[in-house]
């Protein structure tokens, strides 16, 4: 099989993010590049998982969902994978449906999504940055950045489990935090 290669998601692409509600979601997969010091995965800072570059999302009957950064030229945004996992430099995975934060989540339904958008360069439409995920059991974010700070980082993604982060977490080039606004089935 030859994957696809992502590519930032824009507003235009709306009402397939809100196709996600409902999914039930059954596992969760994180891709990121070796540790420089050799050691295993630690990525998690309060709150936060960091150091990714891909999340995996099973959705039973609905398949896999990949969600990963994007760039084609000055756009930048997350890319989302519809049907296929990711396949990219990290060469890294590690299943994160048995990380605490996320183990609650799995066999619940998502109940809806909110989005964050930016305009990542001159001429740039707008494209997704940050996406939530809400569950009867609570919220996940999946933003662009990097911890311990929360910063803005094109190329690498964090989850965010704890809402108050979320909804402080705002790059200075964004009208949204990453908590965002709900989509609207179409």
């Amino acid at each position: 099989m030859n994957p696809s290669k992502p590519t930032p998601f824009t507003r235009a692409d709306c009402a397939r993010l809100a196709s996600l509600k409902d999914a039930r979601l059954s596992g969760v997969t994180y891709h990121y590049l070796p540790p420089v010091d050799g050691m295993y995965y630690t990525g998690s800072e309060k709150g936060v998982d960091c150091d990714l570059a891909a999340v995996d999302l099973d959705l039973g009957d609905r398949g896999t969902t990949a969600i990963t950064w994007a760039m084609t030229g000055e756009l930048e945004g997350l890319g989302i994978l519809e049907g296929e996992s990711y396949s990219g430099i990290a060469s890294e995975v590690l299943d994160a449906a048995d990380r605490k934060a996320w183990r609650e989540h799995i066999g619940n339904r998502i109940t809806s999504v909110a989005a964050s958008w930016q305009i990542s360069g001159e001429d740039c439409p707008e494209s997704l940055w940050s996406i939530r995920l809400n569950f009867a059991s609570g919220s996940i974010v999946i933003a662009l950045g990097k911890a311990p700070d929360l910063d803005y980082m094109p190329d690498e993604l964090v989850v965010v489990f704890d809402k108050s982060l979320a909804r402080s977490y705002k790059p200075i080039h964004v009208s949204d935090s990453s908590w965002g606004a709900p989509i609207e089935p179409t």
